[in-house]
């Protein structure tokens, strides 16, 4: 039920702004001990703002020590074609999609996304060194791939 916009008791008095006429009231000694005042309270309050976040991070970083809390990271799910998603404590992480996760939950999720691909390599009948990481480099500058695979040659099948 909507209250009567006539009614007495729901009229607020707008709040007075202060003006330069407030000031001409006090002297130059009142308005310096003010402004001395409120830059006491400023430095204060950002000295407490600044206590409070060094105080979580300090509390953070001894709960890290003390193995109650982990770092975290980003892990993005990489799966060979025939797997959708890794179920992992009844959590399940969807191919496709990056997490944010504890550092020992990405190391299982790494290690499990690698094994979805030495499978996929070997159900397709691919050597065991398929999918290894080659330190492949190129320079800007020049040009020049280092340790990457030979794309330059024709393939064996096309030859024949």
């Amino acid at each position: 039920m909507a209250k009567d916009p006539k009614d007495p008791k729901d009229t607020k008095k707008p709040i007075a702004e202060p003006t330069d006429l407030d000031r001409s009231l006090l002297t130059q000694a009142d308005l310096d001990a003010l402004e001395a005042e409120v830059q006491l309270e400023a430095e204060e309050e950002a000295r407490e703002e600044a206590r409070k976040r060094v105080k979580e991070k300090m509390r953070a970083d001894a709960r890290r020590k003390k193995g109650l809390e982990e770092a975290q990271e980003e892990v993005h799910i990489d799966l060979a074609p025939y797997c959708d998603r890794l179920l992992i404590d009844n959590v399940a992480y969807l191919q496709g999609i990056t997490y944010t996760v504890r550092t020992s939950l990405a190391a299982v999720l790494r290690e499990q996304m690698q094994r979805t691909w030495n499978h996929q390599a070997e159900i397709d009948g691919k050597p065991a060194t398929y999918n290894r990481h080659r330190n492949t480099r190129f320079s800007a500058a020049t040009g020049v791939v280092t340790n990457g695979p030979n794309v330059n040659t024709t393939s064996s099948i096309l030859r024949a």
